[in-house]
């Protein structure tokens, strides 16, 4: 049995909800999706664990399908009605988790410590399990809500596609709130920054290794864009700091410049340091990873690139290089910040509930990593906010874990805020 303790203290919900919070049963269906893999190189990607959540649902009686996004990979979606069309919420987990890697025994969860180990466990199947055992709670207990609440398990989120939530958004259901429940230390999020790639190509003219002058050098060009990169444009993303995010930050990730003639050679590892062929080199790529806050856009940063090329162009008319924006995949061609208004209801409410219940601070906060909550925010134009069991430092880790003191917190707040917003 679990330590009592551990779940808080009950009094903070009504009696006849706080007796159907079971900590060892949650703990249980936690474990229990957990030991299903989810992961992009598993048979069936989601749709095992999305079928499993299904079924636990269905057994409660409460409404719940599978929907299929792409290729045999389905969300799972479960609804409470409400019962006077009153503002509607949704809870949001991705079910994919990335691949095991070198974790031990990454698919037989275990605690220790008061620990719960396994692959997904902070990021992010603890947190969907505390959502969708919030929908069991409230069942139970026969509360009958005012508004639609609504848990949505959503595929390809650690693919970089986000395609279960686009398929939310662009097909239904829709809501008024939406939590997302990505690892958070129980902290209420309220923004994080965007992030967006780009592509310099640059090109020279090739001629023998022996007499360079003959030629020009990508690799030398591409130093200056590269050299006028850290002094002009990097410091323009600390002109404008976000409150909760700081500056917005720029990257240059790789540089991969060559002779076109001699890339076999130069794309492989020559042996010692044997250099790839006698030639100058022709072309060179810069590849580019633009973390941005709320206020920017991808079209001004792109045309920060460009104003900078011109302006090195003017200086050497034999620099000949041209910026591209490369798109982060066919769903998702670029990522948004999140911006919630820290004043709207839900984003309130939940930092009451999670002062009460967990013992945070009640101030909102910012994160630097990416959630599908954005896309709700920018993109559906609705108050999304982050919050969730575990911290983000141990996710994807071969150590992987979360507090099940933090899960079962995760799955009261949840509770009472649904409670809360929907009446």
């Amino acid at each position: 049995m679990l330590d009592r303790n551990s779940a808080g203290n009950n009094e903070h919900l009504p009696d006849y909800i706080a007796k159907c919070l079971n900590a060892d049963e949650l703990l249980k269906l936690t474990r229990d999706v957990l030991s299903i893999e989810s992961h992009r190189d598993a048979p069936g990607h989601e749709t095992p664990v999305a079928t499993y959540i299904r079924d636990v649902l269905r057994a409660e009686g409460i409404e719940a399908d599978l929907k299929e996004v792409s290729d045999g990979r389905c969300n799972i979606i479960a609804v409470l009605p409400g019962t006077s069309g009153g503002g509607s919420l949704m809870f949001n987990g991705h079910t994919d988790t990335v691949p095991p890697g070198e974790m031990q025994h990454p698919f037989d969860p275990r605690v220790v410590g008061g620990k719960l180990f396994a692959r997904g466990a902070c990021d992010m199947k603890a947190g969907v399990a505390a959502q969708f055992y919030a929908l069991i709670a409230l069942k139970r207990a026969g509360v009958r809500l005012a508004g639609d609440l609504i848990f949505a398990g959503v595929v390809g989120e650690e693919d970089g596609t986000s395609i279960g939530s686009l398929d939310v958004i662009a097909n239904g259901p829709a809501a008024d709130m939406v939590v997302v429940a990505e690892p958070s230390d129980l902290e209420v999020i309220v923004a994080h920054k965007g992030f967006d790639y780009y592509r310099i190509e640059v090109e020279g003219i090739p001629t023998h290794s022996s007499c360079p002058s003959r030629g020009v050098s990508a690799v030398y060009k591409a130093a200056k864009i590269i050299t006028a990169i850290e002094e002009k444009l990097v410091p323009l993303t600390d002109m404008r700091p976000h409150p909760l995010l700081g500056s917005a930050s720029l990257n240059v990730s790789a540089v991969i410049g060559y002779a076109r003639n001699e890339a076999t050679t130069a794309l492989r590892r020559a042996p010692g340091d044997k250099p790839p062929g006698a030639v100058v080199p022709d072309t060179c790529a810069i590849y580019l990873d633009r973390r941005r806050i709320p206020g920017e856009t991808s079209e001004g940063i792109m045309a920060d690139f460009e104003g900078l090329l011109d302006e090195l162009r003017a200086a050497d008319p034999k620099l000949d290089a041209k910026v591209y924006f490369t798109p982060g995949s066919v769903d998702l061609p670029s990522h948004p910040p999140l911006d919630t208004d820290p004043t709207h209801a839900l984003v309130q409410e939940c930092l009451r509930l999670a002062a009460r219940e967990a013992g945070i601070m009640p101030e909102p906060k910012g994160v630097p990593f990416w959630s599908d909550a954005a896309l709700f925010n920018a993109m559906a134009g609705k108050p999304a906010i982050v919050f969730g069991p575990g911290h983000i430092g141990v996710a994807h880790s071969n150590n992987e874990f979360v507090p099940v003191h933090e899960l079962i917190k995760a799955a009261r707040v949840n509770t009472a805020l649904a409670l809360s917003l929907l009446g």
